[in-house]
């Protein structure tokens, strides 16, 4: 009897929360043991302590604790997804001006306020870029730098009137679009009948949570690649988890089009691209066969084809000028680390270390969170890194292998705004300031014409971390495969990809902006799991019905093995 009910407790087990459950109590481990200073980070403020066995013992304690609370929330999931999905509305179009003007007019007070939008860095690379001032280098992606040519031509920079006008024309038309996309997909979500609630908490959300025009002001590529992400899990949700049809030619084009866009207006598009085509193309290939060989065809296609215009042509071009520095941020993190702190390493491999920088240079610039203070110094030898990328990773490898907890630590500080969900930044976090070397200045008209200030309202005074959103992101993952709902799955997989890339290349360990598409899909993930438990409610028996099923049962022979027993 025990071990027939020990059978039944293993097969009642969700394995996917459970993994779930085990990874986020080790992420709450850890983090307790990291020591992070905000203002200035080094080795002596920044750093993780050793662990001991009461770790084991915390993680002994929190994985039950949590996967309770997971299987709560998933029957919390599975109740309300009875009602959530609701008929179908007809098309009204009025409803989708409504809810455009709704939210245009609760954004509004940000344009004045922060004038004419937020300049970064790297902005004002691909606007000297666009303006021909510099050279064009890809390290800005060449298609965002074009899309501000075409601004600035379309408002006379290049006749003589000042860029000014560009700026301003750039922030307009990307509020204005951001407020299209979002009303198009409470819109959408109207139409396809979801619950009303979930519509007015969505508009509710959109026009009030600042994070939404804030990115809308913010004159960085990654709210335009964010976007691009955000409708690419709309579409493939619609396209692969609402019908089970074949994919047709029109959503064949359509998903090549947004292929590209992913790949040529992010340098890590390129990754998230092929991460998706190829899990796609697994996940159809057994039931919709004539869509996998669709979708692998095409993706080879622009996989090649942009490998061959961002690899040679760019090249050609000069367009690649640290391309492959800036893809090996995490492996320079972990060099300095193990340097820094006098780790095992062979005398050949601290000479090769020697000739890409002085030696003492990489201990001494060597900051736990951010590694641009090392690729930037003059005495990094970028040429010699790029000509010798290959050998760098042999001899990154082997020291890795040689000091593998110094490796991890130097990791996990590496990426620590991506993984910790107790860790918020202001890095990245929005741009309501100009960088001193942009030359352009942002102005508070609201609080210059009205005396109140709008910016004060609104500016945030705690920032919410950037791993929360990969959290709930896998938390949807891990109900999509318990579930067994593989083409829910398929909605999830861009943000996946965008998250594992930055987890992988990351060069700063905090940047909410390299994420934010994690954010913008944070309703996905909640319609995702609502559809899964929905989808598997009707094929799931009941504690009751499973219990009865169990019982009814024939039991199986028992084995006795008979003693002879002889008396004398």
């Amino acid at each position: 009897m025990k071990n027939v009910n020990v059978a039944k407790t293993i097969r009642k087990i969700n394995w996917a929360l459970l993994l779930f459950s085990a990874i986020f109590s080790v992420m709450l481990i850890v983090s307790r043991h990291v020591i992070y200073t905000p203002d200035g980070t080094n080795l002596e403020n920044t750093f993780v302590t050793d662990f001991s066995i009461l770790d084991g013992a915390g993680f002994c304690v929190l994985l039950p604790l949590i996967y309770v609370a997971v299987k709560g929330l998933l029957f919390l999931l599975r109740q309300i997804s009875g009602v959530f999905f609701q008929e179908k509305r007809k098309a009204k179009k009025y409803v989708f001006v409504l809810f455009f003007l709704l939210i245009m007019l609760l954004w509004l007070p940000y344009l004045p306020s922060y004038w004419p939008g937020g300049i970064y860095s790297d902005t004002v690379d691909s606007i000297r870029m666009a303006l021909g001032q510099d050279a064009l280098d890809n390290h800005n992606p060449i298609l965002y730098t074009l899309l501000w040519r075409l601004m600035f031509f379309l408002t006379g920079a290049f006749r003589g009137e000042t860029e000014y006008y560009g700026l301003e024309l750039f922030t307009v038309v990307q509020l204005a679009g951001m407020a299209l996309l979002m009303a198009g997909f409470v819109y959408w979500c109207y139409r396809k009948g979801f619950h009303k609630l979930f519509i007015a908490f969505m508009l509710l959300i959109i026009g009030i949570f600042p994070l939404y025009p804030f990115y809308g002001i913010s004159l960085w590529k990654d709210t335009i690649f964010s976007l691009v992400v955000f409708l690419f899990s709309v579409f493939l949700y619609q396209t692969f988890s609402m019908k089970k049809t074949e994919l047709s030619w029109m959503e064949l084009a359509a998903y090549c089009l947004f292929s590209l866009l992913l790949v040529f207006l992010r340098n890590n598009g390129i990754y998230v691209m092929i991460f998706c085509a190829v899990l796609i193309v697994l996940i159809c290939l057994k039931k919709q066969k004539m869509t996998a060989m669709k979708i692998g065809i095409a993706s080879l296609v622009i996989a090649i084809g942009s490998l061959v215009i961002q690899g040679p042509v760019y090249d050609a071009k000069g367009y690649n000028v640290d391309r492959t520095v800036e893809s090996m941020g995490i492996p320079i993190q972990q060099v300095a680390y193990v340097l820094s702190t006098d780790g095992a390493v062979e005398e050949d491999e601290l000479a090769f270390m020697e000739q890409i920088m002085p030696l003492e240079n990489w201990k001494a610039l060597y900051e736990p969170t951010v590694v641009d203070y090392i690729k930037f110094d003059p005495t990094f030898d970028r040429r010699f890194f790029q000509e010798n990328s290959r050998e760098f990773t042999g001899h990154y490898l082997h020291m890795m292998l040689q000091n593998p907890v110094k490796a991890l630590k130097a990791y996990a500080l590496a990426t620590i705004g991506f993984w910790d969900i107790s860790r918020g930044s202001a890095s990245a976090y929005i741009c309501n300031f100009h960088f001193s070397n942009s030359g352009y200045v942002m102005s508070d008209y609201f609080d210059y014409y009205t005396g109140l200030s709008f910016r004060e309202l609104v500016e945030p005074r705690e920032y919410i971390s950037a791993a929360l959103w990969a959290w709930l992101l896998l938390l949807c993952i891990s109900i999509c495969i318990q579930k067994r709902y593989f083409t829910g799955l398929i909605a999830l997989l861009p943000t996946l990809g965008v998250w594992l890339s930055i987890m992988v290349a990351t060069p700063l360990s905090f940047s909410f902006r390299y994420v934010y598409s994690l954010f913008l899909c944070a309703p996905i993930y909640l319609i995702v799991a609502l559809r899964a438990c929905r989808e598997t409610a009707q094929k799931e028996p009941t504690e009751a019905e499973a219990e009865a099923a169990e019982n009814a049962r024939p039991e199986e022979p028992i084995i006795v093995e008979e003693v002879e027993q002889k008396h004398s």
